[in-house]
């Protein structure tokens, strides 16, 4: 999904990839040296406030954990230094909000930045849209007063940045997931007028969400143009986690994002995986980390995507990340393909839904159509691929109450309490109605009364079509859902869904401008019927 940003007339580019790393709490030797040897030449870290300034303000760097960035600079690294912790001499600990705290904790980071020339550039806060900072921290609870606590912070800290060091980078906006109110109150705040980049974590982002995500950000006065930095994002799925790899940072390359920091460099004891191990063996992530910096890491990015079930960027003229619905692919003498741990993968070659190639050429041009060839496919119309999070006409997603049809609207994301806080679309006559890429909460207005959502496909000429429905309910749904599947309201199947389930309808024959509806429900009660769901419309075999 190609952006259609301001941002998109300056060319598009692999991101410039780096890796959260810990050593302003542990330093780690071994570690460093298996990132090393990985390509590793950009590290995000603290020089933590509380272990260097004394409270009589001298600073002392008594170990590793505090001089590490002489260690950065001496090997030729770089860091992204993160600016997020207090000091016990201000407000107790905490991220200071008044201004004489604040002044300190400018004062504090100025001083690091004259200290280490590794440092190349600085992010001011840390999630703070996160309910869970403003709890520890005493921040404000309401998302404005907030935001604008926030920019007083990042205003202070980047005037005094900007006065000794204008040439260091400065990351601003804080923002866990993709929260497009959140970033709406930092910008309501002035805080584009302090920062050179808007930081993201999307660790509830789906890869091929991204993209499509950022270009609702980009919608917020004043976000059109400003580089997106996503300098922490990672996943806890240790057997998908280099294929995430890959195809988030071919995402991040449509959306205009400037700078990718892997989340975690090394383990950290959350369960997020790393790319180097403890002895700084590189893990299977390490090994796609490598192949993004070898061949697609700053070079030139477009959506080459054939299909809305096909995913593929091209970098440059010489590689070609892609995947996406089953099909055999073809490649032309002089090109090779690998997988996201850079082994050449079993003949014959297939596209997947969540598995990557890699396709690189020394000679010939990587073209789809041309010297990479693809084979049939039988996807007529998938509810995930073809998710739009912006408003559109006639959206095959809707709601429907009895035999009323009505439309879903999109939603920012972290508007309000117990939101999503990424762009989602809900039913403005009923709150607790949400729906995702992957994932919807059906309603009730009574026992008999059920608000269903609906994904709907109609068909200009005469087809037959098989369904594949997958469906999985929260642990918390104390029924079941309901998934029916209708022809021009004749009703195929009724089925009760409590555990991860397939329900398949084969053999629909459609005629010309019929259509076939799936229809997600509650069963008897709608009481924790979040549920992850995918419709695929298939060509019958």
């Amino acid at each position: 999904m190609a952006m259609t940003s301001a941002v998109a007339a300056e060319p598009l580019r692999g991101p410039l990839l780096g890796a959260a790393s810990n050593f302003g709490q542990s330093w780690q030797p071994e570690a460093l040296a298996g990132g090393r040897k990985l390509g590793v030449e950009v590290f995000r870290d603290e020089v933590i406030w509380n272990h260097v300034e004394q409270s009589d303000g001298r600073l002392e760097f008594a170990s590793m954990r505090e001089a590490y960035p002489e260690m950065l600079a001496e090997l030729g690294a770089d860091l992204l230094l993160l600016a997020y912790s207090g000091h016990p001499n201000w407000e107790e600990g905490h991220v200071p909000q008044d201004a004489e705290g604040q002044a300190a904790f400018a004062d504090y980071q100025t001083r690091i930045l004259q200290r280490f020339p590794a440092i190349e550039a600085i992010e001011i806060g840390n999630e703070f849209n996160s309910w869970e900072f403003a709890e520890l921290e005493g921040w404000p609870p309401d998302l404005q007063a907030r935001a604008d606590a926030y920019v007083d912070l990042l205003e202070t800290t980047a005037g005094a940045v900007r006065a000794i060091r204008p040439e260091i980078e400065i990351l601003g906006g804080a923002a866990h997931s993709v929260p497009v109110a959140w970033a709406e109150a930092v910008v309501a705040a002035g805080g584009l007028a302090h920062m050179d980049a808007f930081v993201l974590h999307p660790y509830t982002s789906k890869p091929e969400m991204i993209a499509r995500q950022i270009d609702v950000l980009r919608k917020v006065p004043g976000l059109s143009d400003m580089p997106i930095a996503i300098t922490e994002f990672g996943t806890t799925d240790a057997d998908l986690a280099p294929d995430y790899l890959m195809r988030i940072y071919c995402q991040m390359a449509l959306g205009g994002v400037s700078r990718a920091i892997w989340y975690p460099f090394s383990p950290r004891g959350d369960g997020l995986v790393p790319i180097v191990d403890d002895n700084g063996t590189p893990t299977a992530t390490g090994q796609a980390f490598a192949l993004i910096r070898a061949h697609l890491e700053g070079r030139v990015a477009s959506d080459v995507a054939p299909d809305p079930f096909t995913y593929a960027c091209k970098f440059g003229q010489s590689a070609l990340v892609i995947w996406g619905a089953p099909r055999e692919v073809m490649l032309a003498p002089g090109l090779r393909a690998l997988n996201s741990a850079g082994v050449v993968p079993e003949a014959p070659l297939r596209l997947s839904r969540d598995k990557t190639l890699l396709i690189l050429s020394d000679a010939p041009p990587v073209e789809l159509g041309d010297t990479v060839r693809l084979g049939p496919q039988r996807v007529l119309a998938d509810s995930y691929d073809g998710f739009s999070y912006l408003k559109v006409e006639d959206r095959p997603l809707f709601v429907r109450r009895g035999e009323t049809d009505l439309p879903l609207e999109p939603r920012p994301g972290q508007e309000s309490g117990g939101v999503p806080w990424t762009p989602y679309l809900a039913l403005p006559q009923d709150g607790t109605v949400r729906v995702g890429a992957d994932w919807a909460v059906p309603s009730s207005w009574g026992p008999d009364d059920p608000v269903s959502v609906v994904y709907r496909y109609d068909t200009s000429a005469p087809r037959e079509v098989d369904l594949r429905v997958e469906v999985a309910p929260d642990a918390g749904s104390t029924d079941g859902v309901l998934v029916t599947v209708r022809h021009e309201g004749r009703v195929l199947s009724k089925t009760v869904v409590s555990t991860p389930t397939t329900v398949r309808s084969d053999g629909v024959a459609l005629g010309a401008g019929e259509s076939v509806e799936v229809m997600l429900g509650p069963n008897r009660s709608a009481e924790g019927d979040h549920t992850r769901w995918r419709v695929t419309v298939l060509s019958a075999q």
